[in-house]
């Protein structure tokens, strides 16, 4: 199909992303809404947001400038345009095709109309010309079918769908079913060296592989065996072969190796035998062991057996229960470890020349950068399901994202018309009067926000400032922006968290130590609950130059820092006149594990800290420490206002 319409991998995934932008859920159009009695609303249909695609190509709408009542999505530019050309072209002829076969016809009319279905969808190889012919010859056998019955009244496209369905299952040969589904389950046989990623060979004993052959009494050339004649043994042996070759990733093989009865040894297949000579003849251990040793596992004759809970790399038990009932029995487990006990080898020297965004990213996350960055580990990518409903009640993300937005529209000088306007344009507001409601009071607070942070940060603030630093075998660069001539200002318009702490504190040190003409070296962020002002650092050097030292630090190992456990760490500690740790160490250790009443996930159910850290405590003495240095130095130069 995606030959036929002219797009390749790459752009499925634009169109995926496209998809969820442009706010397309579900529906045609405002008219297709209609078929299930609901409001002709076209907004999050799909010619709303194809609508969208397209006008984002041909005019820039930044956002905020309707055209004919359509909010253009600027995304799509340049090379682009050709793949979402023939993405249109591919949603027309769906949405015709759906039309199409709502029809009621006859079976005749029903295979000349299927046969165009497969001339307009797909373009078949030559290797898959016979799976298109099946389906053909599938029709051609309705049609006769229905000739010779006189059959030629209009039945629906389930009747035909029905009547295919149990054709091509009759038609189905067991070669068909070879390749059938994910795992693949059968015999050895000549002619299948198929490259597959995992292959498992079972039941390779001795005296099960090569098979036995008992000839019949009158079979002569079992008798009288010459050059030239078939010999099953022979045979076997070059399947063994085929199936090494056919193997890509992993080869498995299994066999009893124990009596069930006396648990004296048994050998294995001769030709698995032989193939354990050949690793012994081919590969060293070190330490003067047997190098097949390191291939083969021998497990034990009873799955409950305590070995398999005494943690031994090779023998574990994915049983719930047996696991449960070793831990009780005071047995043990498997200590946990995290995923890197080492240090990684030094980084690239082009890692000492980051930017002041990739640096505040690092420190929200340093275990993320490090399994991104240098192991390419990535497990929060994986293919996200599509959204196939409108939004009824917006959640946290949603709704932090809308109210970001109709503030820099509010900023921009437009009036609440206009911007609920581009915000329904969107797709970011429900439909009706609950959306009407909820553009109500984000808008309330829109204002109320505003009102403050224009006090202190007019609409039109200063050019932004590139800077390039050199500090002691770093250099960094970046670009500040919201200076004013009374200091920098950042903002978000949500209750301040840690994140905005880091954010706030690395432009402030690096505004120090660019000290630019005429500006002063202040800081401050402005959040809805509070305002926090930064006094000018003196030795913004150093703590810069600290913070870079963690940074490096965090390229080679796991660093144990989180920023929302941090803050609660230092914030408790600054707070308690004792400067008691363990206290602090316990306010910590509830935003990580999280408490009964907590309403957000605790900071541990990140998938990056559950993959570096497993079931391990990382709250320890270097997490201490990383809090402290970067968090103290924060509080200490900050002089808190509360919000007006």
């Amino acid at each position: 199909m995606r030959r036929r319409f002219g797009l390749d991998e790459a752009d499925v995934e634009r169109i995926r992303r496209w998809t969820r932008d442009a706010g397309i859920r579900w529906g045609l159009d405002a008219k297709a809404k209609t078929l299930w009695e609901l409001p002709a609303t076209a907004e999050h249909t799909w010619r709303m947001g194809l609508d969208r695609l397209l006008l984002g190509y041909a005019l820039p709408g930044h956002g905020r400038d309707l055209y004919a009542g359509i909010l253009p999505h600027d995304e799509v530019e340049g090379g682009e345009a050709q793949a979402l050309g023939q993405w249109q072209t591919f949603v027309e002829a769906l949405f015709g095709l759906d039309a199409q076969l709502r029809e009621s016809r006859s079976l005749a009319a029903w295979v000349e109309s299927l046969h165009g279905v497969l001339n307009q969808f797909f373009a078949p190889r030559d290797r898959e010309e016979n799976e298109i012919q099946r389906l053909r010859a599938a029709l051609e056998t309705l049609r006769a079918n229905a000739e010779q019955a006189g059959f030629a009244e209009p039945v629906e496209l389930a009747v035909v769908k029905s009547a295919l369905r149990n054709g091509l299952n009759a038609a189905e040969s067991p070669a068909g079913r070879f390749l059938s589904g994910g795992v693949t389950c059968c015999a050895l046989t000549p002619m299948r060296s198929i490259p597959f990623s995992v292959v498992a060979l079972l039941g390779m004993s001795d005296d099960a592989y090569p098979r036995p052959h008992r000839s019949v009494d009158f079979d002569r050339m079992a008798t009288r065996f010459r050059r030239g004649d078939r010999a099953r043994r022979h045979d076997d042996r070059y399947l063994f072969l085929e199936t090494l070759l056919s193997a890509r990733r992993c080869l498995y093989i299994s066999y009893v190796g124990q009596s069930i009865r006396d648990n004296t040894l048994l050998p294995p297949s001769v030709l698995v035998g032989e193939l354990l000579d050949v690793v012994d003849r081919s590969f060293y251990r070190p330490d003067g062991g047997r190098p097949r040793e390191q291939l083969v596992t021998r497990h034990l004759l009873q799955a409950f057996s305590r070995r398999y809970f005494s943690g031994d790399d090779r023998l574990f038990s994915y049983a719930r229960e047996l696991t449960e009932a070793s831990r009780r029995a005071g047995r043990g487990e498997r200590e946990p470890t995290p995923l890197l006990s080492v240090e990684l080898p030094e980084p690239d020297p082009a890692l000492r020349r980051v930017t002041l965004d990739s640096l505040t990213g690092f420190f929200r996350n340093p275990v993320r950068w490090l399994l991104r960055e240098r192991l390419g580990i990535r497990p929060d990518e994986n293919e996200e399901e599509l959204a196939t409903r409108e939004p009824f009640v917006l959640d946290g993300l949603e709704n932090h994202e809308l109210l970001g937005r109709m503030l820099e529209l509010h900023r921009d000088g437009r009036s609440a018309t206009a911007i609920q306007a581009a915000m329904r344009g969107s797709g970011a507001l429900p439909h009706g009067q609950v959306g009407d409601c909820v553009f109500a009071e984000a808008q309330d607070r829109v204002m109320r926000f505003a009102g403050r942070l224009g006090r202190v940060l007019p609409r039109r603030d200063l050019e932004p400032l590139d800077l390039a630093l050199k500090l002691d075998g770093f250099e960094l660069s970046g670009r500040l922006t919201g200076i004013t001539p009374g200091g920098r200002v950042g903002y978000r318009l949500a209750s301040i968290k840690a994140n905005d702490y880091l954010n706030l504190w690395l432009h402030h040190l690096v505004l120090n130590i660019a000290a630019p003409t005429g500006i002063t070296l202040q800081s401050r962020w402005v959040a809805e609950d509070k305002e926090v002002l930064l006094e000018p650092a003196a030795d913004a050097a150093v703590h810069l130059w600290a913070l870079l030292e963690w940074y490096w630090r965090g390229t080679r190992r796991l660093l144990h820092f989180f920023p929302k456990s941090a803050l609660a760490y230092v914030e408790t500690l600054r707070k308690d006149q004792n400067q008691d740790t363990d206290k602090a160490l316990r306010a910590a250790r509830s935003q990580w594990e999280g408490g009964d009443f907590q309403q957000v996930a605790p900071e541990r159910e990140n998938v990056y800290y559950q993959l570096a850290f497993r079931d391990t405590d990382p709250l320890d003495v270097e997490f201490e420490a990383v809090a402290m240095a970067v968090f103290m130095p924060v509080f200490e130069a900050m002089s808190q206002q509360p919000a007006r």
